[in-house]
Parts: structure tokens; C-alpha cells; sequence
């Protein structure tokens, strides 16, 4: 898995990427900007797979915030993922931003790489 973090503001994980799904997470680890009670709330998408040795049919997924229980964490759920090889690198574009109330606090945007069995 490729993982490019924007430090110390949101982090990407690839978890339990099996022939069925994958899942994608976007942490906010950064400081809150301002004393306001506003959530920190993450949107975004994931896009692909894209690989330069194979053609695909390229989706967008977005991210679902996962709400107050977990806050700043979103996830995407990627349905049949094509996993990354050295053969055949298949890779997704993640575009992630963190807001607070109507101030974007964080953004992430990066290349991730699923591997199948990955835990972390």
C-alpha cells in the first residue's frame, strides 16, 4: 500500500481488502482550529482503480462520515477492489478534506494501493 499522510492532519488506512470488498479510512489527527463545539466532519472520494497495464472501468466512491461515536473518521467501502501487484499496479485516487462548521482544516489528496489481507 502506497500511503501519503499530510502530517499530522489526516492519516489514510486500508483495512480487510478481500475478492469482495475493501475498506478505505480517513482519520483527522490534527488540532481542532478554533474553541467552537463544531464537529470535525471528513467528505471526500475515493476513484479508480486506474493502472497503466490494464484497462479498467474506473468508480468513485465517497466517503461516509462515520459520525459523533467516531469522530474526524470516515470510510469508504470499496465493492470487488482490484488489488495492487508489482504485475499489475492498480491504484486509487483519494481526495479527502476535514471540516469544521464551513472552514476546511485538512485535505489529503494521494494515490493508495490495496493489498489483499491488509489489517493496517
Amino acid at each position: 500500500m502506497l500511503d501519503e499522510t499530510m502530517p499530522g492532519e489526516i492519516e489514510i488506512s486500508v483495512r480487510d481488502v478481500s475478492d469482495v470488498e475493501g475498506h478505505v479510512f480517513a482519520r483527522y489527527v490534527g488540532e481542532t482550529q478554533d474553541m467552537s463545539d463544531e464537529p470535525v466532519v471528513l467528505r471526500g472520494t475515493l476513484r479508480g482503480p486506474y493502472c497503466e497495464r490494464a484497462h479498467t472501468l474506473p468508480a468513485e466512491i465517497a466517503f461516509r462520515d462515520l459520525g459523533p461515536k467516531e469522530m474526524g473518521l470516515a470510510q469508504a467501502i470499496v465493492p470487488d477492489p482490484c488489488v495492487w501487484s508489482p504485475e499489475l499496479p492498480h491504484l486509487y485516487q483519494v481526495d479527502v478534506e476535514a471540516r469544521q462548521g464551513e472552514r476546511v482544516v485538512a485535505e489529503y489528496h494521494g494515490m493508495i494501493g490495496l493489498r489483499g489481507g491488509n489489517r493496517s
